[in-house]
């Protein structure tokens, strides 16, 4: 199935990867139309139980059930034991619940757009020339960033309501950080702008602490490729955002997608070709111009004694 099966649709844009439903679906609609079919002549010949409802699961608008999937593209041609098992895979990642759906009241849905496509790629390039960015964030710096627009005046803390609102966006930033121990992650490549490393976020000791992983993960995460873009670099390169990510798609499963965040407000997605071409090309300037890993780590050191 790998070679067939085409990425999901977000709001029915044909380069915009999505959820496992919408996979199926665009799965299916390919196999109809490579038959030659119409959905009446599928449902004719006894594939399926209707006309509508195969609409339906071609859009990824209803529940699936795998018996009539298996028995539909059996008709369609698909025979191969390993493809079934793939699909029958894929079928129960369409019926189940995106883990983040009990957090709907945390998890807009330009957010849930973006967990969905991190989760689908194959690549996650981020530049981030503020903050460390959300998949490598400590709990405790996470925590800092969140606290940050609901401290009142001249005190140090916030109000119960949002203390709790801030307690269920920590857990859900921590959850989405799972995603790179799996097995199939994607490669996470980061430029952090050196002014990431100098403003000591949260304090010293949750800097000291966000440095160290930091470093950790450079180190030791084979799929984790962090480079610090130097204060120097100023002098031959400008990025185009101050928080940009590209996400990078496995040809054949979509166009690849921009994500440009804007901090505590929200993001906006860019999948025209000629601004993602724009963003990719800035992302490998910004590359060409970082320091390579060794030197990369050897400042995340030099930073994380100063807080000492």
């Amino acid at each position: 199935m790998s070679d067939r099966v085409l990425s999901v649709v977000v709001g029915g844009d044909e380069e915009a990867p999505a959820t496992a439903d919408l996979v199926l679906g665009k799965y299916l609609l390919q196999l109809r139309k490579q038959a030659g079919l119409t959905l009446k002549q599928v449902v004719d010949a006894g594939a399926f139980s209707s006309v509508s409802m195969l609409s339906k699961y071609e859009g990824g608008k209803v529940t699936v059930q795998e018996q009539a999937v298996i028995k539909l593209v059996k008709f369609l041609g698909i025979q191969d034991a390993e493809e079934l098992d793939e699909l029958r895979a894929l079928v129960g990642q369409a019926r189940a619940k995106e883990w983040w759906s009990g957090f709907s009241d945390v998890v807009p849905g330009w957010l849930s757009r973006l967990f969905s496509m991190e989760n689908s790629a194959h690549e996650i390039w981020t530049y981030q020339g503020n903050f460390v960015p959300g998949l490598l964030q400590t709990s405790d710096y996470a925590r800092a960033l969140m606290c940050a627009p609901y401290r009142r005046p001249g005190s140090d803390g916030v109000d119960l309501k949002a203390a709790k609102m801030i307690e269920r966006r920590l857990t859900v930033r921590l959850q989405r950080q799972s995603l790179l121990d799996q097995a199939n992650a994607p490669d996470l490549y980061v430029v952090l702008d050196e002014n990431v490393l100098s403003r000591p976020t949260g304090g010293r000791s949750v800097m000291r602490g966000q440095l160290r992983q930091l470093y950790n993960y450079g180190e030791n995460k084979s799929r984790i490729h962090i480079r610090v873009l130097p204060f120097s670099a100023a002098e031959f390169v400008t990025p185009l955002k101050t928080a940009m990510t590209l996400l990078k798609f496995v040809p054949g499963q979509g166009g690849d997608v921009v994500y440009i965040e804007c901090s505590n407000e929200g993001g906006t997605y860019e999948n025209e070709r000629e601004p993602v071409e724009r963003h990719k090309a800035s992302f490998e300037e910004l590359w060409e111009h970082a320091m390579d890993k060794e030197a990369s780590l050897k400042l995340l050191d030099v930073y994380t004694n100063k807080l000492r």
